[in-house]
């Protein structure tokens, strides 16, 4: 995983701006008493991630922003890359899937090639490092989404053609809930994709440990 610029800004110490970009798991103060399915602002994964981030870098000014909307698939999401440019970012994380195989389904192809323009635009233009971070899906046990397999194999092929760094969010929800045992435990009902308050903690650990693991390795 590539993390150039972000390595740059931690180690001279200046301001990290983290957007998170994504669907309604990242949403967070666009709609009234949302926050991705969490109970407040504060435990949603992006503030999580923050708390994370400044107690590993101490003396840097960093920032997660949220830029999500719920309801959206990756080519909804593309839509708006323009808007992206107020935020300044340095590091972009990109966490859409969910309504690609739900809410507004795509085939994964189409998926895969929204999300290798997305990180390849989103490089060229703001110069930010790119994340692309696959759908945390379903309950295996209780599915209510398709194709979820197809496109989180879309994502990681996206990521390496588009020379983005990639986390399988996917494959950690499943290690964690021991494949859908534990589905509640992590998430609000035995069919939502929406994480709790634990699993945005997860959500964020899970960032932050494949982060911490690519600014190491440099």
């Amino acid at each position: 995983m590539n993390l150039l610029r972000t390595a740059q800004l931690l180690k001279q110490k200046k301001p990290l701006r983290v957007v998170c970009y994504g669907d309604s798991i990242s949403e967070v103060g666009r709609s009234a008493n949302w926050y991705g399915g969490a109970k407040s602002r504060e435990a949603n994964w992006g503030s999580q991630l923050q708390g994370l981030l400044r107690a590993a870098y101490p003396g840097v000014d960093i920032q997660v922003l949220h830029f999500g909307i719920g309801g959206q698939n990756a080519y909804e999401g593309l839509g708006r890359l323009d808007w992206l440019a107020e935020y300044k970012p340095d590091l972009v994380l990109v966490a859409f899937g969910a309504n690609d195989t739900g809410w507004h389904p795509i085939p994964a192809e189409a998926t895969k090639l929204a999300l290798k323009t997305l990180a390849q635009w989103t490089q060229e233009r703001y110069g930010a490092d790119v994340v692309l971070m696959s759908t945390g899906g379903d309950n295996p046990r209780q599915p209510n989404h398709t194709h979820v397999a197809e496109t989180v194999q879309a994502t990681c092929e996206a990521a390496g053609e588009a020379g983005a760094g990639y986390i399988d969010i996917r494959a950690a929800i499943l290690r964690v809930t021991e494949d859908g045992k534990r589905w509640t435990d992590y998430h609000n009902s035995p069919q939502d994709c929406h994480p709790n308050d634990t699993g945005h903690r997860f959500w964020a650990e899970t960032v932050f440990q494949a982060l911490q693991a690519a600014l190491t390795e440099r």
